[in-house]
């Protein structure tokens, strides 16, 4: 069995391995000492071992899987509930396909960043990044019954292939990417940019046919529109729907973050969340700011347009940038960054080796406990 695994695979399963075994004690611990739910909270599907990967969105995927959409739901792209009702045909027997499903796409995810990650930077950082998307923070929800682990495994290969400029492998698993979440028009232009960039931006070495190979990747959108106009007369359903989830309207990307921002400080609402938030965004607009040459433009521009989507549409009702820290986690180019700090961290700062780790491991766990105990996750 060793001959059959290279050095990349062993070390990406045992990763893998840990990390589950890591995050599982404690989302069944959450599970273990969960009280009563409030009423508003879904209780997830009649099976103990099941029921904690199933929590607050993971409701409507089943729904979708087993019912079909209504216009509550209309937010939740397709392919994912599509899989879970193929595989199963109670709620128990397609949480058990979504767990499989994300547990098997994230595992294929860490592999495949990995190799993008050791062209994107060096062997260090590919190493280290696998450690960082195991661990972040939110992990759970990446063998949990969401679209995470599956839309990370569809990104990853999109750029995998432009980075090797093959156009029509990145527009089919951008089309599975977009048919995924709701980024598709995000994926197509920052493929297209990395087009651009692969012809360092000469109008004379440009060609129609890779773009309209990358143009695939709108196709998850569009035929989903396409569906919902049909069913509901209004392609536009997904924005619509948003109020249900109390997305009422536009903001400008600052108000969410000084709305919270005050609310923590003032005690108005002091969900430890707010700050991990908070300090993720930092992060993430420090790196883009001092390493802005280093990454690729594209890179730049799904970090910018994923988060800018996520800001300027938020909820209403505090938290504002809740699912901030959730989002970033299928930003492959911000598990890139945090891997990249972590390296640089322990060059220059004594002791970080041990600190940043047991730090980061301790998050993870806290989230973890929080989603068994479903009473947070984000």
């Amino acid at each position: 069995m060793r001959q059959l695994l290279d050095r990349p695979w062993r070390e990406i399963l045992l990763v893998f391995a840990v990390a589950k075994v890591f995050q599982g004690v404690f989302v069944y611990a959450g599970h273990l000492l969960r009280g009563p739910l409030p009423p508003e909270t879904w209780p997830g599907v009649a099976n103990w071992w099941l029921n904690p990967w199933t929590a607050y969105d993971s409701q409507w995927y089943l729904e979708i899987a087993a019912r079909g959409y209504r216009e509550l739901t209309a937010p939740f792209f397709p392919l994912y509930p599509l899989w879970l009702k193929i595989c199963g045909h109670t709620d128990v027997t397609r949480a058990l396909a979504g767990v499989i499903i994300s547990n098997l796409a994230f595992l294929l995810a860490l592999y495949f960043l990995r190799r993008l990650t050791q062209e994107d930077f060096d062997a260090p950082t590919a190493r280290a990044v696998v450690w960082v998307a195991a661990f972040y923070p939110t992990a759970a929800v990446f063998g949990a019954v969401y679209t995470e682990a599956l839309f990370l495994l569809f990104l990853v290969l999109a750029f995998a292939a432009a980075r090797r400029e093959k156009w029509a492998a990145a527009g089919f698993w951008g089309l599975l990417a977009g048919a995924t979440r709701n980024s598709g028009p995000v994926i197509f232009a920052v493929l297209v940019l990395d087009y651009l960039h692969a012809r360092r931006y000469k109008l004379k070495a440009l060609n129609l046919k890779p773009v309209l190979f990358l143009s695939l990747t709108l196709a998850g959108p569009l035929l989903f529109g396409l569906y919902l106009y049909f069913q509901f007369g209004d392609p536009l359903l997904p924005l619509k729907s948003q109020h249900h989830f109390y997305r009422d309207g536009f903001a400008w990307p600052w108000q969410p973050l000084c709305a919270d921002l005050k609310d923590f400080c003032t005690g108005r609402n002091p969900n430890p969340v707010i700050p991990i938030n908070l300090l993720f965004l930092s992060l993430t607009g420090y790196w883009v700011i001092r390493r802005r040459r280093a990454l690729r433009p594209a890179y730049l521009l799904l970090l910018l347009g994923v988060v800018l989507m996520h800001l300027c549409y938020p909820r209403a009702n505090s938290p504002h940038t809740i699912g901030l820290i959730r989002y970033l986690s299928v930003l492959f180019p911000f598990l890139q960054i945090l891997a990249a700090t972590y390296l640089a961290a322990t060059r220059k700062v004594k002791g970080a080796k041990i600190l940043l780790p047991l730090t980061y491991f301790l998050v993870n766990a806290f989230f973890a406990f929080g989603f068994g105990l479903k009473s947070f996750l984000e």
